[in-house]
């Protein structure tokens, strides 16, 4: 049998479907159709049939310099455990440079023109800006080419580098597609399979945007996508760790076919690529007693600052005063430790106070979408940072999103 082929067997009187994952002179390991691996003692089972396993479709990369062939669905790989495997050694998830067993676990590939290239292979926190641009041009050429792009990513940082291309893509011709997988192909319950088929299956739609493809729910039988401006990752290891935040889903995916949820931006006739970003732009997370000093050498120099305040957009008295000091070289702006819900501060004298001093208030905007949006519009927009910090770009203002007057997610920048 060969790695990825389904089977039928029978074990201890019931019958199974499942796919062959691997075998030593004692057992064998199958992933049942629920998604759950089973090893048994060879002696004990009964392999009643054989599939035929499907040609591999996927193509490496068609020339020395690197990227895609055309008119496809170019996979792009960059690490994390969705290319990883377990070290059986240590225990440990390690990165692996050739995943093309990961395909074989794909039903009706053979449909897609897919191609696969490696750019990198790096665990998701060590990305940073400089793979953001690396990565935002890879896509551009993929797309170039007529081809919609997937990026395997791990999930760890996922919402920052999806957003981050989501700004810096102005337009893009066809869909960008994040997915990783919160357990490593060959661990039991995996779910890198069924994420990567639902983000082929987006990734066919008409579909302008930069999204987020991951599990619905704990079992393996569907995959929702998100608006990468709006999505945050909430728990460490369930498989359904990513949600939409105050927004529905876009499009879910289940048992073969897409069905969309939400309004997604179409694909544009064009490529604008805004391919620079400022990384003096700060992150604090404020905490009672935080001393003035830190929250001062955290700020000081930056070109802005995004704070993750208390409630309704708080921070202490001290905080207050080094904001009013810093503001005039430094532009704060004012989000929530609340996951749900709006920064208000005109309800509490503390929020109009920071607003005297100098803090921007931001809507319901996510930080981790605040930050690379600072990044984007400092690079880029210099002159308009603080007035296009607090408009709608990129669909990152859930309450903009649900005006009555149907507009773009995309709004033109002036």
């Amino acid at each position: 049998m060969l790695i990825g082929q389904k089977i039928d067997f029978s074990y201890k009187g019931l019958e199974y479907t499942g796919t062959y994952i691997s075998s030593n002179e004692n057992t064998i390991t199958v992933k049942l159709e629920s998604g759950y691996n089973i090893t048994m003692n060879r002696k004990a089972i009964t392999i009643r049939r054989e599939y035929k396993i499907e040609e591999n479709t996927i193509q490496k990369s068609v020339s020395e310099n690197g990227g895609c062939g055309d008119r496809g669905i170019c996979i792009l790989t960059t690490g994390g455990t969705i290319g990883s495997s377990v070290d059986y050694k240590t225990g440990a998830v390690k990165p692996v440079k050739d995943i093309s067993y990961l395909y074989n676990y794909v039903p009706n590939i053979s449909q897609f023109k897919l191609y696969h290239e490696n750019i990198d292979n790096i665990l998701s926190e060590n990305v940073n800006a400089e793979k953001w641009i690396k990565f935002a041009r890879k896509a551009r050429d993929a797309m170039k080419n007529e081809n919609s792009v997937i990026i395997f990513h791990g999930t760890d940082t996922m919402q920052y580098s999806a957003s981050a291309l989501s700004f810096m893509f102005e337009e893009q011709t066809r869909p960008i597609i994040f997915t990783g997988s919160q357990r490593s192909s060959d661990r039991p319950s995996s779910d890198a399979f069924l994420n990567i088929e639902g983000s082929i299956h987006f990734a066919s739609m008409d579909f302008g945007e930069v999204g987020i493809a991951m599990h619905s729910g704990t079992s393996d039988d569907s995959v929702s996508l998100h608006r990468a401006t709006r999505t945050r990752k909430m728990h460490t290891s369930r498989r359904d760790a990513f949600l939409s935040i105050d927004e529905s889903i876009m499009a879910l995916y289940t048992h073969g076919s897409v069905n969309k949820k939400a309004k997604m931006e179409k694909e544009s006739d064009n490529i604008v690529l805004k391919d620079r970003l400022d990384t003096n732009i700060g992150l604090i997370y404020f905490y009672p007693g935080m001393r003035e000093e830190d929250f001062y050498n955290l700020s000081y120099n930056k070109k802005g600052v995004i704070i993750l305040g208390t409630g309704l957009g708080h921070t202490s008295a001290e905080i207050i005063d080094v904001i009013r000091k810093l503001s005039k070289e430094t532009a704060f702006f004012m989000t929530s430790q609340c996951i749900f819900g709006n920064v208000n501060m005109n309800v509490y004298s503390t929020g109009r106070e920071l607003m005297k001093a100098g803090a921007i208030p931001l809507g319901n905007m996510l930080a981790e979408t605040a930050m690379v949006k600072a990044m984007y519009l400092s690079a880029n927009y210099p002159d308009n940072f603080v007035e296009l910090m607090q408009k709608n770009l990129r669909g990152e203002l859930e309450d903009v999103l649900k005006s009555t007057t149907p507009g773009s997610h995309r709004e033109p920048v002036p």
